[in-house]
């Protein structure tokens, strides 16, 4: 992994840090020696050139050392560049890496610095007893090679916590989406069965009602088909779907299942996850005892900001009207979009209360 790379709009600073970086360390070797005084008259002279020159060679072998180790020895075994790829963290040598980077950097700046200087003594001011310089100029430049090793172990290490991070909400974010369509898509086999008994049995006494009936049975699946690839729909739109569903279902249960709604024209424009409605009602029905005696009266009512499923409840034996299994797979449809918006049921004096969020979506 490239962790510590500047790019392209940003490599002009390479150019510009080793000028005040080199300015520093004139000054730094002015105090050493007790020269400051010769700081205004030297500011332009020829040692101001070395030290800048030495801190842009330093800067530069400094970055193509730790830029070589990123390659030789990634933090992270794979870049997340397709679907296939994984990102494993390299644990074991971390430590290993935040002792020997500035070691390796210290190394490095020791023998560019011994290097340039004796270079500069030896040859450019004729002198040979330079070693009290040499010190003082391994100990200022060591002092920079730490600090940029230290910068590159944080940006190196802070790189690879975002990878992984990234990596770790796109599959949670693949998930969600996973839950969302299997929730959109989810065809009911039963009420597909039922629907093909009921439709066999008034086919030929009721052709007109069969008719309707193909025509709001047909209605449930396309509806289901042309919102497969769509997050969220019209409440006005999910109501429909709920009125060709309860058509069906009365053919069976001889129209004692009533859904009544008198809401808002604001509130039909707001949005829901497909099926919502419509599952909430097959999973009532489902577990529930319906016939003319116990009908089932569905109410959405607005409460609180919210739209609430209201109907008083007749459960199946041993089902006690546990609808929870099919709460938790809307909810997981939900967390797709806010962790705060919530399916949660509630039961008062045998009345089954549901809310069901809604969502607002501004307009640009």
């Amino acid at each position: 992994m490239k962790a510590f790379t500047t790019s392209k709009q940003q490599k002009w600073l390479r150019f510009i840090l080793p000028f005040p970086i080199g300015a520093v360390g004139y000054i730094l070797i002015l105090l050493v020696f007790d020269t400051l005084n010769q700081f205004s008259a030297n500011f332009f002279s020829q040692e101001v050139v070395v030290t800048v020159f030495l801190a842009f060679v330093l800067l530069e072998s400094l970055r193509a050392v730790l830029n070589g180790i990123d390659k030789r020895y990634p933090l992270i075994e794979k870049m997340l560049t397709t679907e296939s790829e994984e990102v494993s963290d390299k644990g074991p040598n971390h430590s290993l890496r935040i002792v020997l980077i500035p070691l390796l950097s210290l190394l490095v700046s020791f023998i560019v610095t011994s290097f340039l200087v004796s270079i500069y003594f030896r040859f450019v001011l004729i002198i040979s007893d330079f070693n009290t310089e040499l010190i003082v100029f391994n100990g200022v430049y060591g002092v920079v090679a730490i600090l940029y090793a230290i910068i590159h172990v944080s940006t190196s290490f802070l790189a690879v916590h975002k990878q992984i991070h990234y990596k770790q909400e796109k599959d949670l974010r693949k998930g969600l989406e996973t839950d969302l369509e299997k929730f959109k898509m989810q065809i009911n086999p039963q009420l597909l069965y039922d629907g093909l008994e009921n439709l066999i049995s008034i086919v030929h006494a009721q052709p007109r009602l069969a008719e309707q009936f193909i025509n709001h049975l047909s209605r449930i699946y396309r509806y289901n088909l042309d919102n497969r690839h769509v997050e969220l729909v019209d409440l006005k739109q999910e109501l429909a779907l709920s009125s060709s569903l309860l058509h069906v279902l009365n053919v069976k249960y001889k129209n004692a299942i009533c859904l009544k709604s008198d809401l808002p024209d604001e509130w039909l424009s707001r949005q829901i996850i497909p099926c919502t409605i419509s599952a909430l009602i097959q999973e009532l029905v489902e577990r529930s005892i319906v016939n003319d005696f116990q009908p089932i009266n569905i109410m959405l009512e607005i409460k609180e900001a919210e739209l609430m499923f209201v109907c008083k409840h007749n459960p199946k034996i041993g089902l006690n009207g546990n609808s929870e299994w099919n709460l938790n797979f809307i909810n997981r449809a939900y967390s797709f979009f806010s962790e705060n918006k919530q399916l949660v049921i509630t039961h008062h004096n045998q009345q089954l209360h549901i809310n069901i969020p809604l969502f607002e979506i501004e307009e640009e």
